[in-house]
């Protein structure tokens, strides 16, 4: 009896349902319990997270030294928050336990958003070795900062009663954010439809909770990609009592190949992949910077008519990153 050679499955099994694919794309954030054995390097690092917040300050920035501004190493800012961002592995021939404990995490979180952009594939048309040039050197945490790659692994500890974040969409493909206490809110409406990027934040909708469960978050240039189809979930932290532990990892494009072919995802142009990122980080300011910087970012922003001014404060707009040539 011949057994017949059967060709794989273009896709992987689903894992996120019909309903939860919709809800995503339309809202741009879903809550959403993780899978085993995600759940348990998420205990271990917080645990280990949490050891290292303790230390002096002076400890913290010796062992991780900030560097790329905010985007690597040990990042404080008075009266709100504390961070250290992952972008590849210490120098360093004996990692600590908190920097395998990370690599370990980084791992299994993009297998796993990998696999919620399959579902975004299937759903969309799109091939699935599309993504390949996107995620080069992104699934595992890079052994040096030769080999990293625009995304990153954030672990955050907000201070108690004053630890914050303000109303913004995050800049990549995809971002998985899991905390320990309420304080992450995304904006919930009950429109299918993106809102006219003269509507603030403070209509149609309302700022909701998702905690205890983590949440996934679409980014600026993921809805770019998809001509819109997918939506930017915007979000902000608002202060905790007792504080907040909080890892965030942000699953970015890779900037290894400069030149990007859109034509898997309908669109026959190949593209300056650098410089469309360049574009998309331009047209945001960064919530995790010093207030000061924050202030000037988004007086520039202002200026170029990307934030704008009401009486219930600054807050962004709902700007349409298919906009972008």
């Amino acid at each position: 009896m011949s057994v017949e050679k059967l060709a794989p499955p273009p896709h992987p099994p689903a894992f996120l349902n019909e309903d939860q694919v919709l809800q995503l794309a339309q809202t741009g954030s879903l809550p959403l319990d993780l899978p085993y054995p995600l759940t348990s390097a998420v205990q271990e690092l917080l645990q280990l997270d949490r050891n290292f917040f303790t230390l002096p300050k002076s400890d913290k920035e010796t062992q991780y030294p900030s560097a790329e501004g905010t985007e690597l190493g040990y990042y404080h800012i008075p009266e709100e928050k504390e961070y250290l961002t992952y972008r590849h592995l210490p120098p360093t021939s004996r990692p600590s336990s908190l920097d395998i404990a990370a690599s370990h995490f980084w791992s299994l979180a993009a297998s796993f958003l990998y696999r919620v952009l399959s579902d975004l594939s299937l759903a969309l048309d799109i091939p699935l070795a599309a993504w390949d040039p996107l995620l080069d050197g992104c699934l595992s945490l890079p052994a040096s900062q030769h080999e990293m790659t625009p995304s990153l692994l954030r672990l955050f500890n907000y201070f108690p009663a004053s630890g914050a974040a303000e109303s913004h969409t995050d800049t990549g493909l995809l971002t998985l954010c899991i905390g320990t206490a309420p304080g992450l809110e995304v904006w919930s409406t009950s429109s299918a439809s993106a809102p006219s990027p003269e509507v603030s934040l403070t209509q149609n909708g309302d700022w909701i909770s998702l905690h205890p469960q983590p949440v996934i978050l679409i980014g600026k240039t993921l809805q770019w990609l998809s001509a819109g189809r997918l939506l930017a979930g915007p979000h902000r932290v608002v202060a905790s009592p007792g504080g907040r532990q909080s890892i965030v990892f942000a699953l970015r494009p890779s900037l290894r190949r400069r030149y990007f072919d859109l034509n898997p995802f309908g669109e026959p142009n190949i593209v300056d992949l650098v410089g469309i990122w360049g574009m998309i980080r331009g047209s945001v300011f960064n919530v995790n910077a010093q207030k000061g910087i924050r202030n000037a970012q988004k007086e520039r922003m202002r200026e170029r008519g990307l934030l704008k001014s009401d009486d219930e404060g600054d807050r962004l707009k709902h700007e349409n990153c298919q906009s972008l040539p």
